[in-house]
């Protein structure tokens, strides 16, 4: 199978007053139901370690991280190997959000040479995560939260406008088993067009 590409986007809202306590607490996500369908290195311990880990972007990727008063907004669009950590970490912070009273789902689709899904649900004390079905994809592609990623890679011009065309083709769904773990912890990308303004801007 031909390298892939993948976007993640997400939105998590947390109560003002278990805000520190979410960013400090530690990463269990085998705690988590499902967590079996979504393999990959988390780099961190702890929800600050993943959400303030956001230290790079390459030219032909993107992950943004915004804060609205009291939710917390996530747009990538990464390849192969970025899209593995990126997804199985956040997925992590996400559920740990549910013992402190946190409500949201992160999003996770294959965008290029590939078709796939995961889905992490964050309500009422408890947090999951699935495998979107194939016949399902059309709907989660179409979905606000996947759509803004859409929006902001034709914002942004260039080689991700190139990627969103190159997404338009014909796409092969994976297995599980294809969206797999990276081998070893990425290193960490060159800073040469890191946006430290789009880390986490509070409005």
């Amino acid at each position: 199978m031909k390298p892939w590409d993948a976007a993640i986007s997400g939105r998590l809202v947390i109560p003002a007053q278990h805000h520190e306590a979410w960013l400090a607490a530690e990463l269990d996500w085998k705690s988590v139901a499902g967590y079996q369908v979504l393999k990959g290195y988390i780099s961190g311990e702890t929800v600050r370690d993943i959400v303030d880990g956001v230290d790079f972007v390459e030219p032909r990727e993107f992950l943004e991280i915004n804060w609205a008063g009291d939710e917390i907004q996530l747009r990538s669009f990464q390849g192969q190997a970025g899209f593995t950590e990126s997804m199985v970490g956040f997925a992590a912070a996400w559920a740990a959000a549910a013992r402190f009273g946190g409500e949201g789902e992160l999003i996770g689709v294959g965008v290029v040479a590939t078709r796939f899904g995961y889905r992490v649900h964050v309500n009422a004390g408890e947090a999951s995560v699935v495998r979107i079905a194939d016949e399902e994809l059309d709907a989660f592609e179409a979905v606000p939260l996947a759509q803004a990623v859409r929006e902001r890679m034709t914002a942004i011009g260039g080689a991700m406008s190139d990627k969103l065309r190159a997404g338009e083709g014909p796409r092969p769904f994976a297995r599980p088993s294809t969206v797999a773990s990276a081998p070893a912890p990425a290193k960490k990308k060159s800073a040469g067009t890191k946006k430290p303004a789009a880390k986490k801007s509070k409005k």
